[in-house]
């Protein structure tokens, strides 16, 4: 009896060791300010391309940008699902998305269709500035972005990050 006591409480350790680890691991993954403020953006601007809120959409549309999902279209944006997001330098985020759209002349869905959205820091906020479909994060590169969005980042943001990057850390 004593014997088995003690292989259940060396086994409920052992899972308790794996969820600690598991849980340091998603720290290491945790993603930076910038990145998670640009997906709650993105989350805000497809969501009210759902519900046909043009008027947000337009004001989290980057002034620069040549999207317009309140013109007239054959494809619906229905759901979306967050894949994957990164830095692409300072004040620019890669955002992959798996979109379900319905095709109205069709009249059918589809699901799963990957975009990458690219959002810059502008005007002291978040703004969304380019839809990739059928994209993937992993076939776009940070020197892509500088060189096709040039000006887009505004001013504050470029200053900002050459400080942080100046800046010591500071151990406690």
């Amino acid at each position: 009896m004593a014997v088995s006591v003690l292989i259940l409480a060396a086994a409920l350790d052992t899972a308790v060791e794996k969820r600690s680890g598991d849980s340091a691991q998603s720290l290491l993954r945790e993603e930076s300010p910038d990145v998670f403020l640009a997906k709650a953006t993105l989350q805000q601007y497809l969501s009210r391309i759902v519900r046909r809120d043009w008027d947000g959409v337009k004001r989290l549309t980057h002034p620069k940008a040549r999207l317009a999902p309140w013109a007239p279209r054959n494809d619906e944006l229905k759901t979306f699902e967050f894949k994957e997001a990164r830095s692409a330098g300072p004040g620019a985020v890669f955002i992959e998305l798996a979109e379900d759209v319905y095709h109205r002349d069709a009249q059918e869905m589809s699901t799963g269709d990957p975009a990458v959205y690219l959002l810059f820091k502008s005007r002291g906020a978040w703004l969304v500035g380019d839809r990739k479909s059928g994209a993937r994060l992993r076939n776009l590169s940070n020197d892509s972005v500088r060189a096709a969005y040039p000006g887009w980042v505004d001013h504050q943001a470029l200053a900002q990050a050459r400080r942080s990057d100046r800046l010591p850390t500071k151990h406690r």
